[in-house]
């Protein structure tokens, strides 16, 4: 038996609740729909039906075969993959998309499920871009939110009211920081809606400090926060989809503590419709650690629903309360 336990700050408006939500993400285990490779020749979450079967993402066996890009997860730049061989990479791609071969390490640029170490168990996710620096750029993901992230509901469907989502995560080891002086840019995740509006950004940069925009044309917010490399910090965000705004909270491992960094009430850069997409991009040039890998895990979501008919009127809130989920894991 597992146990995953996530804050969450919530408002109840007039006939509605929020409710914790099942995993398509979650911990990135094959009950959630993840798998390594389990002697296939693919293993990157673009090229096999990621996050779609298993216990926790609809039932039913997998992994199975699709063909590239088609499924929740699809590749946005001209690197990522993950053959055993390049032989197989130009076998199955048939060179659409065309991601260009960098070198002779097929494995150098990838983001794969159920992969150790984990936070709370041995999966999570991991991404990898060992690509030569400057040479073919950032890796870029997407990933479609599903209605088994958002508990049964189609994301899409949700225009207003708050959606809360949280994350842990462990970069590689960072650069020396500078005092002073801004980092150059590592990872960054958007949380974006339907019609490509980027609500806000989160990241760290290559030292793994802690940073946060509401989009890409604005200048990043420089945390005091150093990512641990070692362990699993966490983020939080509150996206008041009715009034377009956001609040995000941090969790520093080793205090053991969450910080709220951005107060609630902070206007969005774009103001979003919906939740329905989360943009991935790790940079190039990682070689530290593992391989240069970071890795993210134990994915909640908690949204607004509707309210059986004949509730009582309600207004509550609640910092950081316990929302405990239990799963068997397989």
């Amino acid at each position: 038996m597992k146990t995953t336990s996530v804050g969450f700050v919530c408002a109840c408006a007039v006939l509605s609740f929020v409710s914790p939500a099942r995993a398509y993400l979650g911990s990135f285990s094959p009950s959630d729909g993840y798998d390594v490779q389990s002697g296939l020749v693919y293993g990157d979450v673009s090229y096999y039906d990621a996050g779609q079967y298993g216990a926790n993402a609809g039932g039913g066996a997998g992994p199975n075969q699709i063909a590239a890009d088609s499924g929740l997860w699809s590749v946005a730049s001209p690197v990522g993959g993950y053959f055993s061989t390049l032989a197989d990479r130009a076998n199955y791609t048939a060179a659409t998309p065309p991601y260009p071969v960098t070198g002779a390490n097929a494995l150098a640029a990838y983001v794969v499920g159920n992969h150790s170490p984990g936070r709370t168990d041995s999966s999570s996710l991991a991404i990898r871009n060992d690509t030569p620096l400057g040479v073919t750029g950032p890796l870029v993901y997407n990933y479609d939110l599903d209605a088994f992230d958002f508990n049964g509901v189609t994301p899409s469907t949700i225009n207003g009211g708050v959606v809360q989502m949280g994350l842990y995560f462990c970069p590689n080891p960072g650069d020396t920081p500078q005092p002073g002086t801004a980092p150059r840019e590592k990872f960054t995740m958007s949380l974006v809606d339907g019609g490509g509006n980027i609500g806000l950004e989160w990241g760290y940069g290559r030292d793994n400090s802690v940073t946060w925009r509401d989009g890409p044309t604005s200048a990043w917010n420089i945390t005091s926060f150093i990512a641990d490399q070692t362990n699993w910090d966490g983020v939080q965000f509150d996206l008041d989809l009715t009034a377009d705004t956001f609040s995000m909270d941090y969790y520093d491992v080793s205090a053991n503590t969450w910080t709220n960094l951005v107060p609630a009430g902070t206007a969005m850069g774009q103001p979003m419709g919906d939740f329905t997409h989360i943009r991935w991009q790790l940079e190039d040039g990682l070689s530290a650690g593992v391989g240069g890998k970071n890795f993210f895990d134990d994915f909640s979501f908690t949204t607004p629903v509707p309210e059986p008919a004949g509730a009582v009127l309600c207004v509550f809130g609640g910092a950081m309360v316990g929302a405990t989920r239990r799963r068997t894991k397989d």
